[in-house]
């Protein structure tokens, strides 16, 4: 697996937080069996398989993307940026794609990982994506 490093350490970033399902989703990432990577010029997924740790669909939206880690390539902001996919309650996908820059780097070394809204994560916007407004 080509991207295995690059994709743990924004895993983590993206899972980082004290709520129910940030910690429920770390936990399905603990357990998850990556099913495939899927490479290309612009970008990589990643395909995991969850077997527990379904979200409480009642409380919480079960299908949402998080992605509000970016990768600074070359003192480029924004160059790359990454999505989770959770369906269903079970997080499914990692997606890695190009937004400012033409192609994917040749080395993810070369990609700085930060949150877009700069130091510290906006929870708030974040949360938004898997509340259910009842």
């Amino acid at each position: 697996m080509k991207h295995i490093d690059l994709a743990r350490n924004v895993m983590e970033m993206l899972l980082d937080g004290d709520d129910e399902v940030l910690s429920l989703l770390k936990k399905q990432y603990e357990t998850a069996e990556i099913v495939s990577e899927e490479l290309g010029e612009v970008g990589f997924y990643i395909n995991y398989h969850v077997e527990n740790f379904a979200i409480n669909q009642e409380q919480f939206n079960s299908t949402f993307q998080i992605g509000d880690v970016d990768g600074v390539v070359n003192n480029i902001n924004g160059a790359v940026g990454f999505i989770l996919y959770v369906k269903d309650g079970f997080l499914t996908m990692l997606e890695g794609y190009v937004n400012i820059v033409d192609e994917w780097p040749e080395k993810d070394y070369e990609i700085k990982l930060v949150y877009d809204t700069g130091k510290s994560r906006d929870y708030a916007s974040l949360k938004k994506k898997w509340t259910k407004v009842i």
